[in-house]
């Protein structure tokens, strides 16, 4: 009884695993978009849809899924470079499969950027830029449980 009181303050090394790696950056993704000083347009805003998809299913196709653990989180900023976000979404986490599917996360992705107001962005009178985070759980899990070096 004492030793599973006692089990409760000593460290868990699988987490401390995980933590360790979350804090190397394993399974972060990260890219950024310069648009403007021009006026952006809805043409524009597709083509920088097209870029950030085309972006994401890259990086997806890269990740790892050991034994189906393949879960991805995926977050959109906008700001003036070195300013204050304008604005930004997360899409929680989702399988890779949820990305390709109709109302999934690319037509959610699309619909968030288009939705953007641009007479806004464009009051701005300069660039925007745009950040995408893609953090892949796969990648952490290979890194941490499914390693084979033996630990």
């Amino acid at each position: 009884m004492l030793g599973t009181l006692l089990d409760r303050f000593r460290p868990d090394p699988l987490r401390a695993r995980v933590e360790a790696s979350i804090r190397r950056g394993t399974g972060l993704s990260r890219r950024e978009w310069l648009v403007g000083p021009e006026p952006l347009t809805t043409r524009a805003m597709q083509q920088l849809v097209d870029e950030i998809t085309e972006w994401c299913r890259d990086r997806m196709s890269a990740s790892r899924r050991p034994y189906g653990i393949d879960q991805m989180a995926l977050a959109i900023a906008c700001a003036e470079p070195g300013g204050s976000p304008i604005s930004s979404t997360t899409f929680g986490v989702f399988r890779p499969v949820e990305f390709y599917t109709a109302d999934g996360i690319a037509d959610r992705l699309a619909e968030y950027l288009h939705g953007l107001a641009l007479a806004d962005l464009n009051d701005r009178g300069g660039p925007i830029r745009f950040a995408a985070a893609l953090f892949s759980w796969g990648d952490v899990a290979r890194d941490t449980v499914f390693t084979d070096d033996g630990e």
